[in-house]
This record gives structure tokens, sequence and C-alpha cells, in this order.
């Protein structure tokens, strides 16, 4: 046991509000029950907010039982009802039984907050194999559920290491933009990251972790890239062609999941003459070690999270950086962005009952109302307003943030601030960005790139700047789901010709009709819009739901499944009525150049209801949603 000094210092830096929970949790304690707690108005959601009185409460008494020589052991682990209950006191408001079916997994209590099981007992068929294309974090997250289950899989990775965009991102300060502490599976518990915004190397460190932990890294399959996978409508099987080195080999498999991800293509430098540059040009994805920018004269073009993120450490030892910028971004500070977790913190963590679950939970708090923001309110919007009181009210902060960080300088802020609504486009972590544009060797330039020369880059008003090094952050192609993979569903189909009139759609973003046994992760529409959980949280539940499935197929004694097209197409028309309800849609300048939608005009990335909403009809496969085949 530390000494009390040490305690009192991690204390002090714990979320109160999670202490407080672990606490009460812990001790039921009435005086930490009667802490009075408000929920604040933030600019982006809600907060909650006690009084220094309260507050100094908690952490003295969290003291006294942290160095009282507690048994973590004899605590048990609270039910749903229990966690229920918890959850409104954590919120400091009542909440109906509807958003309590996703929040009472959220603090992830139970080994696995997201698990599929065998229902009948039945055992898997011999030769059965499930073949999954990716080892990120969606690939680790369906081989976790499948290993559970005993179900044969192989993996197969086109890179040298699990990880997927968290290994091909190396590129300067790359890192996560939402908490560590939600960034993570519900089932690894506690693992100690060490910066409250994991950096890239420790985010592939982590998968590389929990690969092994849980028995998935040996069923990977490295070095291997899906070409092609075809489905025999005689044999009910899917035959996928892999290159492997020089090699290419076939592999059969009853049922595919993808898992590349929505950030595996590269988007192309969409300049004339970028084959004639003397220097060197970098997309981002393909940065390494040995690329030299100290003292050299470097040219960024793009101002998303990639672009964002890297200017601060390459503009600290280049010559002079030029920052093209194509569009103005909405660019949002972050508490504690940067910043190591402290050793005390840690051992809190670690040592604290339920002192992790509850940090989770309220790290997430912050993301399950965002949609509040994207409802257009009528009567505000009549009266002059732009969106509604609270989106209106986001951007007046984001417009002071932008206004301190370039000290009030007009010339930057008028080519600076967006004239499309806050979270219209994805929303960028500032990482110094705005200070490092007031940097003597730092220039911001907004007219359009003409070309590229052998000397540097050239804008549409004639002016050459010239560059030693290029580095393009323009983003991927993310209207390229499952690219570069071809796949060939019933009677030959192809999924570029399924999804040639309206752009890439699946029901609940996983299936498609006339692909049977064809599973996706993170496939169109998936993303939600307000979650209360970190992205791997999600890959938990849809993982689980493929997992039901594959569970379902063999049970049944089926040798094929396909999600009929009824139900995808009454899904999908639910989904567009409910995205035009929503800012994305409406006209404004973010409507173009937004990877949120596609060519045709439809939301493509993200889901429009609530997170709880979409929990719902994700948590339980729905069997009636399906055609099945009987095994022959």
């Amino acid at each position: 046991m530390p000494d009390l000094s040490f305690i009192e210092r991690a204390v002090a830096c714990a979320d109160v509000n999670a202490l407080r929970m672990a606490l009460f949790q812990a001790t039921r304690d009435p005086d930490i029950a009667a802490v009075k707690a408000v929920r604040a108005r933030g600019a982006a959601s809600d907060t909650v907010a006690f009084t220094p009185e309260g507050e100094d409460l908690v952490r003295r008494k969290a003291v006294e039982f942290l160095n009282s020589g507690f048994d973590s052991g004899a605590l048990p682990t609270p039910t749903e009802a229990e966690v229920a209950e918890l959850a409104m006191m954590a919120e400091a408001r009542e909440l109906q039984p509807e958003e309590m079916i996703m929040r009472v997994h959220l603090p992830a209590f139970a080994e696995m907050p997201y698990r599929a099981r065998w229902t009948a007992g039945a055992e898997v068929p011999n030769g059965f194999v499930v073949a999954i294309v990716g080892a990120g974090f969606a690939g680790i997250a369906m081989g976790v559920q499948l290993e559970q289950l005993g179900i044969p899989f192989k993996i197969f990775e086109r890179r040298a290491e699990v990880g997927g965009v968290w290994s091909a991102n190396t590129y300067p300060d790359a890192r996560v933009d939402t908490l560590s502490s939600s960034y993570e599976f519900g089932f690894e518990k506690r693992f100690p990251w060490t910066e409250y915004f994991a950096r890239q190397s420790e985010v592939q460190g982590y998968l590389d972790h929990v690969s092994h932990k849980y028995g998935v890294h040996e069923h990977v399959e490295f070095g291997a890239a899906v070409t092609s996978a075809r489905y025999d409508d005689d044999a009910k099987k899917w035959k996928l062609t892999v290159q492997r080195a020089s090699e290419v080999i076939d592999f059969e498999a009853n049922v595919v999941i993808t898992a590349s991800g929505l950030f595996s293509t590269p988007r192309e430098l969409p300049v004339e003459g970028a084959a004639d540059f003397a220097g060197k040009i970098v997309h981002t994805t393909q940065w390494d070690s040995a690329i030299d920018y100290e003292g050299k004269r470097v040219a960024i073009i793009g101002n998303g999270s990639t672009g964002v993120q890297l200017l601060s450490q390459i503009a600290a030892t280049a010559e002079s950086v030029v920052v093209h910028q194509r569009t103005p971004q909405w660019i949002t500070p972050r508490p504690r962005y940067g910043d190591p977790v402290p050793e005390e913190l840690q051992w809190l963590l670690q040592n604290m009952p339920f002192y992790w679950n509850w940090n989770k939970y309220v790290a997430g708090l912050s993301t399950i109302d965002l949609r509040d923001l994207l409802v257009p309110d009528e009567s505000w919007i009549q009266s002059g307003g732009g969106v509604n009181e609270r989106n209106d009210g986001l951007r007046d902060a984001l417009v002071k943030y932008v206004e301190m960080q370039v000290d009030g300088r007009k010339d930057l802020l008028d080519e600076l601030i967006p004239d499309y609504p806050p979270m219209t486009r994805r929303p960028v972590v500032d990482n110094n960005w705005y200070a490092s544009l007031l940097r003597e060797n730092v220039e911001l330039v907004t007219t359009p790139i003409e070309r590229i020369t052998t000397d540097g880059v050239q804008t549409a008003d004639g002016v050459l700047r010239q560059a030693d090094l290029i580095v393009a952050a323009v983003g991927f192609e993310t209207e390229k789901y499952l690219w570069p993979t071809e796949y060939y569903g019933a009677r030959g189909v192809s999924l570029e010709e399924a999804w040639s009139t309206d752009g890439a759609q699946a029901h609940l973003g996983m299936t498609v009709p006339d692909f049977p046994n064809l599973f996706m992760l993170y496939g169109p529409n998936s993303q939600p819009v307000a979650s209360g959980s970190g992205f791997p949280g999600w890959l938990e539940i849809w993982s689980k739901y493929i997992a039901e499935a594959i569970v379902e197929l063999v049970e049944g004694g089926y040798s094929s499944m396909a999600v009929r097209r009824e139900a995808f197409e009454t899904y999908n028309a639910l989904l567009h009525k409910e995205a035009g309800n929503l800012i994305y849609l409406s006209q404004n300048s973010a409507t173009s150049k937004n990877y949120y939608l596609n060519e045709w005009g439809r939301l493509q990335v993200n889901v429009p209801w609530t997170g709880e909403q979409f929990f719902s009809m994700c948590a339980q496969l729905k069997s009636s949603d399906f055609d099945f085949t009987d095994a022959k």
C-alpha cells in the first residue's frame, strides 16, 4: 500500500464523478449519496458538476477508504438493475427504460459485456471455417467472439502486423482523438494507457496485446491480401483469392467477414504535375521513420485530422512549412490532449474498486447526447438562429477559441472560420495547429492549388512556393467500402454493381441482399452520431450480432443465410428519412468535399438515430430478417 500522500495525489487527479460513483458503489455511504450533483450545460453536451464542498467530501472519503485496507474481493459485481440505478445517479437525471438498454453495458462490469453464446449446444461441422479480412480493431473484435465460441477462423491481413489503420498511420504525433479510456474494448480491463489520448504506437501495441491474450494472433496470416471473394451458389461457400508475396493461393470459407475498415484506401493527391516533383511526396499512410523534415521546406496539403495532428511537430524543426488549407474546419480543443497519465492515477485505476468502470462510463457521457446538435430548430432559425440554440452556442464558443489561439488576427480569422455549422463535417481536434500558424516559419495558404512543379506547389494566383517535401494529408477514399477486395455474391453479382445506383448501403451496416454469409464490420452507415461509447465498444456490439448469426447458421443446420431484400429496403428507407431530419443534408458548403455524404447526396457513414435506438437494433439478431438455406 502506498503512503498517504501518494493516495491523496491519486485521488486529487481522479475524475470526481467517476470517483463518487465508485466510492458509493463500494461503500453505499449515505453521505456520498447525498452529495448534490447538478447537470451543467456545456457547449456541446451537458456535464455533471458539484459544489466545492461536495467535491472535497468525495475526495476526502475516497482517501479514507483507500487507506482503510478494504477487501476488493468481497465487493460483488452489480446487477443490471443496480447499474441502471447508479447510471441515473452518475448522470444526475431520470432515464427511461429504453435509454437503459445500452447504458447498463457501458461500465463493462461483465467479463465480456457483449458476448455471443450457443443456445442449443450444437457442434461446429467438420471443415466449417470463417474468413476475416483485416486485423485491425474490427478483425480482432470478431476474432475474440469466434475464439470464445470455438468456431474455426482465419484472419487475412495484408500488413506485417495487427493494427489496421493504427499500423498504417505512423506520421508525427498520430494519436486517438477520443479519451483512451473510451477507445478500448470493454472485455480488456484496466489497460495501462500512458497518455489520456494514446499515441499510434501504443494503440497498435494494445491491439497486439489483445490479439495475443485472447488467442486471436495465432489465427492471423500476415502479408496476405484478399484480392477477390466469390460466392459459389452450388457449394454455398465463398472462394477467396489471396495474394501472398509472389504467391497466389485459394481459400474456401463458409462465412466471410470484412473488417477492412473505412480508412483503408488512401486518396491519391489530385493535383496535376505531382509526378514531376523533384523532392519527395508522401501520403500520411506511407510515412516511415526515415522521412527527414528537419531543416527542410515542407508543404502540407490538407487540414483534416491528420494534417492538424502533424503540423506542430514538423514546424518545430522544419525550415519552413506551408499549410495548404482546402476547406476551413471546426477544430476543437480537448482537455489533457498530449498529457501523460500520472503514476498516481494509474495506481488508482488499477486499485480503486469500480473506478475503472465508472471512469469509462463518464468518459463516454460527453458523446451520448451529441445528436441534439444536429437537429434543426425551425422556430430558432425563423428568429434568426443558425441551427438550434446548442449548435449556435457551440459555434460561438469555437469562434472565441480560434480568436484566442490566433491572438485575434483578422487576416487569419477570415480564412479559418467555417461558414457551415459545427458537426456538419467530422470534428477535428486541435493539436496546437492554430498556435503553430503564428510561428514565423509557418504560412497558411487558402488559394487553391493549380499544380505541382519540379520545385514546389503553385497556386491559382500564379505564386510558386518552393518545397523539398510535400505531405499529402488528403484523407481516404471512404466511399470505397471493402476496397480493394472485389466481392461477387449470388449469381455472380458484384458488390460494386449492387451499389452502383445509390452508393453503399447495408442492413444495420452489416449485410446486403444477394450476398449470403457475408458480413461487414464498419460498413455503410455504421458510425453513431451519438454513442456514449468509444468506437471499439460498437465493434463489440456488431461482432456479437455477426457471431449470433453464425450461431443461428450452425445450430439451424443451414448452409447459408442472406438478409431479406424487404428488411434491407425498409431499414434503409427509414435511415435516409431520419437523415433528412438532421443538418447533414442542409444546403451549405459542408455538403461538398464531405466524406459523410456520397455522390448521390446520401448520408453514407453516420447513423442518424440516437445511440440507444441504434443499439436496440443491433443488440440481438432478428432471424426473420434473413432467408436461410438448408444444408444438403
